[in-house]
């Protein structure tokens, strides 16, 4: 039986090999039957290698603010995970969170007439979870409209850095999945009720500002004051589009119940 080494050709394209992948189509010279020596090469090397990549990704993610943004646009994206992989993966661990945390007891008053209103405001009283389970359903839509949208305003102050729109959404993917790891520690801390905790909450959320500014520092460069300025610029710009959507969503999630 010929071996992988003896193999003239690809066997997925056709392509003459020239070493041990086929340099047209990067499939590895291999047998038409694979021995158990092989299948065990090919899972550990597959496992060992998806592993490192996470790791290595969730580590710049985390501690180096814009590297992995600065990185897939220098074309250096094989030692990392997508972008749109990490951001399913840590907004899968915030809503995974936010699902587990119990729902805190809410005050809901509403004025104007509005029958309706006052009955499901009357019901997410008695029943808190109403109003959360429905957030936690409707606000990961509504991130498909407010990442892109972050992506405008980053790119309406850094236009002169870079004119094409998509690096600035990858950009904002990024900073989107830190965001969603920040508050899903944020929110599995919110149960308890001691002084240091809540030092701790505020802490993250003063973290997701220097974040920003490190990060948009680190891929678009400028001063640092005027990258601070920017920064505060961008989150209250954003963060009032934030507040605008979980306004809508939560009327019309009252109205629906």
């Amino acid at each position: 039986m010929e071996t992988a080494s003896e193999a003239a050709v690809c066997l997925n394209c056709g392509a003459e090999l020239s070493g041990r992948w086929c340099s047209q189509c990067g499939q590895r010279a291999a047998t038409p039957r694979p021995t158990l020596h092989e299948l065990l090469h090919d899972a550990t090397h597959e496992l060992a290698h998806l592993d490192g990549k996470i790791i290595r990704t969730v580590a710049l993610l985390l501690f180096k603010p814009g590297a992995l943004t600065a990185e897939f646009l220098e074309g250096k994206r094989a030692r990392s995970v997508t972008p749109i992989r990490i951001y399913q993966l840590c907004s899968l661990l915030f809503f995974g969170t936010l699902s587990l945390v119990p729902s805190r007891k809410l005050n809901l008053r509403v004025t104007g007439g509005d029958a309706q209103l006052v009955q499901a405001a009357e019901r997410v009283q008695k029943d808190p979870s109403l109003l959360a389970n429905a957030l936690q359903s409707a606000f990961p839509k509504a991130m498909f409209i407010l990442m892109p949208l972050l992506a405008l305003i980053v790119i309406a102050f850094y236009w002169s850095a870079e004119k094409l729109y998509v690096p600035h959404f990858y950009f904002a993917v990024h900073y989107h999945a830190f965001a969603f790891v920040v508050l899903a520690v944020f929110e599995a801390l919110s149960p308890l009720r001691f002084l240091a905790v809540g030092i701790v909450r505020l802490v993250l959320l003063l973290v997701l500002f220097v974040y920003l500014g490190m990060a948009l520092r680190r891929v678009y460069g400028g001063r640092r004051w005027l990258t601070a300025a920017k920064t505060v610029a961008i989150l209250c710009i954003y963060g009032g589009f934030v507040l605008v959507a979980m306004g809508v969503i939560a009327l019309v999630t009252l109205r629906r119940l």
